[in-house]
């Protein structure tokens, strides 16, 4: 059996003996596809977890751009490439609620991407997504800049 399938077999199997999942969450994890399955749940969970990271360091960067602290911005910009914070530009994240920390900022940039994904992966982090939602100046570059974090990740799955 290939790696995503034992993946996806054993997060069922816990999530529905520990009774841990909402009726979304639920019908997200029973209703994947093979590509989808093959696609988000190819990569272990130290990989998830980076990629998730990543995307909370863009909220970040964007919220401390917004707020002017200076210290904060400069170390967050340090840790992103070029790339990743021009892209962060780009994307015009605003309404970032500071009481989050980076992997919940993560995934709720994430959510505003592809929910079905942000649900997955944030039960195999065992985490909760926000209820709150950020704002976006452009979906289109949102999906840019979440795309320049995940090919690396998809590519690595073997679907296009």
């Amino acid at each position: 059996m290939k790696t995503h399938k034992k993946r996806h077999q054993k997060l069922l199997h816990h999530c529905l003996t520990q009774r841990v999942l909402c009726p979304t969450s639920f019908s997200i994890l029973t209703n994947l596809t093979d590509e989808e399955c093959q696609r988000w749940l190819s990569s272990n969970l130290g990989e998830v977890r980076h990629i998730v990271t990543t995307l909370g360091l863009m909220l970040e960067y964007q919220r401390y751009r917004e707020t002017k602290n200076s210290l904060a911005f400069i170390q967050v910009r340090r840790v992103l490439t070029q790339n990743l914070y021009l892209w962060s530009d780009a994307m015009g994240a605003q309404n970032i609620p500071p009481e989050f920390d980076t992997q919940q900022l993560g995934l709720m940039l994430l959510a505003e991407y592809d929910n079905r994904l942000a649900v997955l992966w944030s039960i195999r982090l065992k985490m909760k997504i926000p209820s709150t939602t950020i704002t976006v100046r452009s979906k289109l570059r949102l999906c840019g800049a979440v795309n320049q974090v995940l090919t690396p990740l998809l590519n690595k799955s073997g679907i296009n």
